[in-house]
């Protein structure tokens, strides 16, 4: 991290958010500002179709900045998560981008379906809000500050060597 004039200069950040539940998208959203020394642009996508579009820059989203973390619901209108999941992990392109499912459910099938399909990590919403922030705050924290994620959203393989290539 670069200092400026003494300050920690803040990492900006391109997440997408695959949410139909407008509240649970905006405690999200809500958690994911209050962390410290990032610059995020947070944009939310309430169908699985169009997050396709969206991650593929297909139709109306050709000019969309790539996103550097996807927060995904399994149950979502047109495409369900799943399917959403296993398209970014058997692209070459998008495969790098780290994918969380964001889910109500528990059940043990739908977090061993979820790492089986390359999610990078499995968060289940609580009903307590501040257990809520707190799982937000410790994914973000982590994801967005500690790991080090591929500049520019995505990695494009060729021989051998992985390069960040921005479209």
């Amino acid at each position: 991290m670069l200092k400026k004039a003494g300050l920690m200069a803040n990492k900006h950040f391109t997440i997408l958010s695959i949410e139909n539940n407008v509240p649970d998208f905006n405690l999200l959203k809500e958690a994911l500002l209050q962390i410290p020394d990032l610059d995020l642009d947070i944009i939310n996508i309430t169908n699985g179709k169009e997050s396709l579009d969206f991650i593929f820059k297909n139709l109306h989203f050709d000019n969309r900045p790539y996103p550097d973390l996807i927060i995904l619901d399994i149950n979502l209108p047109v495409i369900d998560g799943y399917d959403i999941l296993r398209k970014i992990k058997n692209s070459d392109l998008y495969r790098s981008i780290p994918v969380i499912m964001y889910s109500t459910s528990d059940a043990e099938k739908d977090i061993k379906e979820s790492y089986h399909l390359y999610a990078n990590s499995y968060i289940i919403k609580s009903f307590d809000i501040d257990d809520l922030f707190k799982k937000i705050a410790n994914m973000g924290e982590y994801w967005l500050k500690t790991a080090e994620l591929p500049k520019n959203g995505i990695c494009l393989i060729k021989k051998n060597k992985i390069h960040g290539e921005r479209k």
